[in-house]
């Protein structure tokens, strides 16, 4: 029988004044408070549709912004309830009962390349993706209460691949990083925080304001990310005819112009680049949240054709082309930057730190068995 610290329904705070951890890299701190409830009003239920790395869906049309489930003095991983996850094997779907920490150690390898040959630079990754998956996943619990589970398992809410279609070694660095971090989550100090996480942030990530509306928490005001534009850039490109482009926007009503499509502009971009509002105008005009505007075309041609609202737009009589760079919404942590981060020896604490300003790792910790 394993020796466990002692049954606590407390968390415990990154002081940047005390002993880092040996073997997580992480500070400890004497001082313990129990975990407040979580609020995660606003940015979730505001995020449209989902193009990478667990950016969140609205609610449904017709509906205000869908409320989501408090956590009063958050229990630990091993007491923790059963997280309900709808999974896709052979094609087939089915809902399964994890442990959280069963359920983090499924999507770190979905999210995040943690099986390159840099044992080091692999071991921190995998440990920075845990926390965050561990910190969605108790901040999200009741996400899809209303179809008869928690989470689902694509980008939706956070990718998760059963232990089945790990490699054997992937799976032990993936265990190994999920149990040095056991119980860590990002919290604002008082609520743990709504931990979002894109592909490529172009250099500089975004308010959540600013992409989605509605108010932000101070660690989704978006920084800079110098670490970001010295990874080997991959700048995209999408020329569409315009009667192509039309029939894209006519998929939704609140981008459809009608009969015809006369031009479409930006009307706003904010400090990363990323478009903020852009016009459409044809029998009807319509302006509509860059994002939004992404959302809609990639689900057409698909996440990974038209990557972000860092874009240009380059008219021509029967052509619209778009060229940008960055992949996903821009706002949180940038996994590129944070890759690179990483390869150049920070710590899992000093880039959580970067990209959530003013939040502290914070621990629930373990029960005995």
């Amino acid at each position: 029988m394993t020796r466990r610290a002692a049954v606590c329904n407390t968390v415990q705070s990154v002081n940047p004044s005390a002993d880092r951890d040996a073997v997580t890299g992480f500070r400890s701190s004497p001082h313990h408070r129990p975990l407040r409830h979580v609020r995660a009003a606003g940015i979730l239920a505001l995020a449209l549709a989902s193009t990478h790395c667990s950016t969140r869906a609205p609610a449904p049309v017709g509906q205000g912004p869908r409320p989501f489930p408090s956590i009063a003095d958050s229990p630990p991983p091993d007491k923790a309830p059963l997280l309900r996850v709808k999974v896709v094997v052979n094609g087939f779907a089915e809902i399964r009962h994890l442990p959280v920490e069963e359920y983090v150690s499924g999507s770190v390898p979905a999210e995040m390349p943690v099986g390159q040959p840099n044992p080091a630079l692999a071991d921190r990754l995998a440990r920075l993706q845990a926390i965050l998956a561990r910190t969605y996943a108790l901040a999200n619990l009741g996400r899809h209460a209303h179809d008869g589970f928690d989470l689902c398992s694509t980008t939706h809410c956070q990718v998760y691949r059963p232990a089945e279609e790990q490699t054997s070694a992937v799976a032990a660095r993936v265990s190994a990083a999920v149990e040095s971090t056991h119980g860590l989550v990002v919290s604002d100090g008082q609520e743990i925080i709504e931990a979002l996480f894109h592909a490529d942030c172009g250099g500089h990530t975004s308010s959540a304001t600013t992409v989605w509306g509605g108010p932000a928490p101070p660690y989704l005001e978006g920084v800079k990310d110098h670490f970001c534009v010295i990874a080997p850039r991959d700048d995209w490109k999408v020329r569409l005819e315009r009667s192509h482009l039309h029939r894209i926007l006519a998929t939704a009503e609140d981008t459809n112009p009608g009969n015809r499509l006369d031009r479409i502009r930006v009307l706003e971009r904010d400090q990363a680049g990323r478009v903020v509002s852009i016009e459409i105008v044809g029998e009807r005009t319509t302006v509509v949240r860059g994002e939004r505007f992404r959302a809609v075309v990639a689900r057409q041609l698909g996440a990974r054709s038209f990557r972000s609202t860092r874009f240009q737009i380059i008219a021509a009589a029967t052509t619209v082309e778009f060229t940008g760079d960055g992949f996903g919404h821009g706002v949180g942590l940038c996994q590129t930057g944070a890759i690179a981060r990483a390869r150049r020896g920070h710590t899992v604490e000093a880039i959580l730190a970067h990209y959530y300003p003013g939040t502290t790792l914070q621990t629930v910790e373990r029960g005995t068995s």
